[in-house]
């Protein structure tokens, strides 16, 4: 050391073992500081694990399951005990392959899971349908986790959530678009679309495809008369009924209503086709039991063929529906193959429906009188009101034609108030200045009984036209008194209550019109014109309208009898006591105007 200070050497050593002491006291301190935080980080991580595991064990919505790398149980959390039956007991060391797999699975899975451990390949996530411990499936949704353990070896935890409730209602939303909620057969756009796939095939196959479009007859009737509840049980019975007799790759569909569609696939010629349609109509001989009601229901089949008919669905089904129309003007309880005449028949029915909206309010239509005699004495005693329409586009259309789409389009009521209203007013002129107690007949329909304000709007065009309420007739057929409804029996004696007269129209063409005479305020029976068209001829028709003519008058009843032409159908009508007759003999129905001049005649 000289005077001037220390040695360098030495000084330097001693900043160096000064640094380094620095130096080792910071690492020390670093070292003491990164064991704390990796303490607590296994600790923050141990805690994280049990909290996981008690979400997992606390779950009921989430299953989870772990295997080792031999498949087998590890882990097995309550939500697995309740998705898959087995306990936590039970599962642990069973091989995952013995306790929810599917037989047809097993290998598939075997080969993914050691896929995935000896070569990295992922087994995605995907919903399957696995097995619970009874053997029922269960549709879950799995995702997979592959992880590794202290030892370094595989372990595999699954997450199953259920959704077997989800899939059922997938399926149940499905069925519903595509099944009719009624009978649970085809509704429309799976048929059509059922239909599209056959004509695919016979094109390729070269072979004919049958399209049958069916029709229950009278089913409206039915719905006027019982009520929506029996049409649908008697819809359900008559699905069921078709349902049985088709071949497996055959459809039958719900195209809506009383509709129902057949498509017949692989047929080599038409007489395979005809021998399925009579089957068809088999099938409707047997009464149906509704309600402890028997009920004989018949229908009426159109059947187009690919290609003979059309070569599209739309065509095909058109014609179809066109051939089934042609099968119920025949008389029903038949069937029709399509014939282009049928297109025709078609196209005027769609005419009809075009000009009947607005006809109303374009006064088209017009009411006719066809006079009523007194037998006995050859005099005038009133009229029956029938409707008329002239239209400037297809002229003088027939009430058979029009009258049962005014029905089908509930056309029937503001129509049927148009003929009260003209027919009470001109009837309440006539009895003003010709014949005082003049009588108006006037038809009701059984849709026009299901307007709840039919009998207020009676009463109301009676008292607004000061018309006498005896000498207003209401002819109403059996059709309307089938239901037996309450509000049937309400309106019957509503109106008979004030003076209207009942007539039973159309007698003899049912089979329950005996009860019905007794049970309902009827005041006049009208034999149908069928029986008096052959009594100079027929013996059997004589015999049933003097019976008809002795119970009426044993019930006080008027009697009327229909579709009178010949002098000889009088003289026998006269011998048999009939009280009232009508017809051509006397005079076709004419309009209000020549009604006068045919009363001024009458008179003098």
């Amino acid at each position: 050391m000289t005077h001037e200070g220390i040695d360098k050497p030495l000084f330097y050593i001693s900043v160096a073992i000064i640094l380094l002491f620095i130096l080792f006291s910071y690492w020390l301190f670093r070292l003491k500081k990164e064991i704390r935080q990796r303490k607590q980080t296994e600790q923050a991580l141990i805690e994280s694990e049990a909290r996981f595991r008690n979400v997992f064990e606390a779950t009921d919505a989430i299953a989870v399951q772990g295997y080792n790398k031999h498949r087998e149980v590890i882990y097995w959390n309550p939500a697995s005990e309740h998705l898959y039956g087995y306990s936590k007991n039970t599962a642990l060391g069973q091989k995952l392959e013995n306790l929810i797999i599917p037989d047809e699975m097993r290998e598939t899975v075997i080969q993914g899971i050691n896929d995935w451990i000896e070569n990295g390949h992922r087994i995605p996530s995907s919903e399957l349908t696995l097995k619970k411990s009874d053997g029922s499936p269960v549709e879950v949704f799995s995702s997979h986790v592959l992880l590794k353990n202290s030892n370094n070896e595989a372990e595999l935890y699954c997450i199953d959530i259920d959704i077997s409730l989800h899939k059922k209602q997938a399926r149940e939303i499905e069925h519903q678009a595509y099944y009719d909620a009624l009978t649970d057969l085809p509704n429309r756009f799976l048929a059509l679309d059922r239909l599209n796939q056959l004509l695919n095939m016979a094109e390729r196959n070269q072979q004919k495809t049958a399209v049958l479009f069916l029709d229950l007859d009278d089913f409206k009737k039915v719905n006027d008369t019982l009520g929506h509840e029996c049409g649908d049980l008697l819809l359900i019975e008559a699905a069921n009924r078709l349902k049985s007799i088709i071949r497996a790759n055959d459809t039958i569909g719900r195209l809506g209503g009383d509709e129902f569609i057949l498509l017949i696939g692989s047929l080599d010629n038409n007489n395979d086709i005809q021998a399925i349609a009579e089957n068809l109509l088999k099938q409707f001989l047997s009464p149906f039991t509704i309600e402890s009601r028997e009920i004989i229901l018949t229908a009426s089949i159109g059947i187009a063929l690919y290609p003979d008919d059309g070569t599209e669905t739309s065509e095909l089904l058109r014609n179809a529906d066109s051939a089934m129309y042609h099968a119920k003007k025949k008389g029903r309880n038949t069937f029709s193959f399509f014939t282009k005449k049928m297109n025709q028949d078609a196209s005027r029915r769609l005419e009809l429906e075009e000009q009947m909206h607005g006809a109303l309010a374009r006064n088209e239509f017009e009411v006719f009188y066809q006079p009523k005699i007194n037998i006995y004495n050859g005099k005038l005693t009133g009229a029956e009101a029938l409707l008329r329409w002239q239209n400037p586009v297809l002229g003088n259309i027939s009430p058979v034609e029009f009258i049962p789409i005014c029905e089908q389009t509930g056309l029937i009521i503001p129509v049927g108030q148009f003929v009260f209203e003209q027919a009470v007013r001109q009837t309440r002129e006539w009895q003003q200045q010709y014949i005082e107690d003049f009588n108006i007949a006037i038809n009701l329909s059984p849709r026009q009984f299901r307007d709840p304000e039919l009998v207020d709007s009676i009463f109301r065009i009676i008292e607004n036209s000061h018309l006498s309420a005896d000498t207003l007739e209401l002819e109403i057929t059996e059709g309307v008194l089938l239901s037996g409804h309450n509000y049937i029996n309400e309106a019957l004696n509503r109106i008979s209550n004030i003076g209207i007269k009942l007539a039973m129209d159309d007698f003899g063409t049912g089979y329950s019109s005996l009860s019905y005479l007794r049970r309902y305020p009827f005041n006049v029976l009208k034999i149908d014109r069928s029986f008096i068209k052959d009594i100079v001829t027929d013996p059997a028709d004589r015999e049933l309208i003097n019976a008809a003519i002795a119970m009426a008058h044993g019930l006080n009843l008027k009697v009327v009898a229909e579709g009178v032409e010949t002098s000889e159908q009088l003289k026998y009508l006269q011998a048999l006591d009939c009280d009232i007759a009508q017809g051509y003999y006397y005079s076709q129905p004419v309009c209000a105007d020549d009604f006068t001049q045919l009363i001024k005649s009458y008179l003098n």
